[in-house]
C-alpha cells in the first residue's frame, strides 16, 4: 500500500488528463499532440498524457482562472470567482 500511495497522485493526475483529452478533443483529428510527463518524486516513475495544443491552452486558462479565484478569496480580494467572474455562469467574462 505504501508504494501505491507514493505513485497514486502522479498516476491518477496523468490518467485524468488523458481521459479529459480523449473525451474532449479541441483540435482537428490528426493534430500533433504534446506529451505531458509527470515524474513521481519518490520512485522516479514517469507517467504521460498526450494532449492537443488546444487542450494545453484550455488547461492553462483553467489554472489561471483558479489562481484568480484563489487571490479573490483573500480578505483583501474581490470575492469574485475567476471562472465566472461572479456571474454564476461558466465562462461569464
Amino acid at each position: 500500500m505504501a508504494d501505491r500511495q507514493a505513485t497514486a497522485p502522479t498516476a491518477l493526475f496523468t490518467a485524468a488528463l488523458q481521459e479529459l483529452a480523449q473525451e474532449y478533443p479541441t483540435d482537428p483529428v490528426g493534430t500533433a499532440t504534446v506529451a505531458v510527463t509527470v515524474t513521481d518524486p519518490t520512485t522516479g516513475e514517469q507517467h504521460q498524457a498526450q494532449l492537443q495544443p488546444g487542450q494545453i491552452e484550455w488547461l492553462t486558462s483553467l489554472v489561471r482562472d483558479e489562481l484568480t479565484t484563489t487571490r479573490a478569496a483573500h480578505s483583501d480580494g474581490t470575492g469574485r470567482c475567476g471562472h465566472c467572474t461572479g456571474t454564476g455562469t461558466a465562462g461569464g467574462r
